[in-house]
């Protein structure tokens, strides 16, 4: 949708959400332990990119951002 209008994407990595929330907790009953981070990352110009291209780099630029044990087996 941003490369259809031209509008920037700016990616975000969430690191440890995992740790603070397990998949097995059930959201309004418990509270969250430990701390999640929340990285923002440059913007990425969405002009003269297909979508493939705009979705790579915004895919490159969100694992850049997560610690080795969060990123993606190659």
């Amino acid at each position: 949708m941003a490369s259809k209008v031209g509008s920037p994407i700016i990616p975000l990595s969430i690191v440890a959400s995992g740790e603070s929330m397990p998949s097995d907790w059930i959201f309004p009953r418990r509270r969250a332990r430990g701390l999640c981070k929340v990285v923002v990352h440059e913007p990425i110009e969405s002009n003269d990119k297909t979508e493939e291209e705009l979705a790579q780099s915004v895919r490159a630029a969100i694992i850049e951002g997560l610690p080795e044990n969060q990123r993606p087996l190659e």
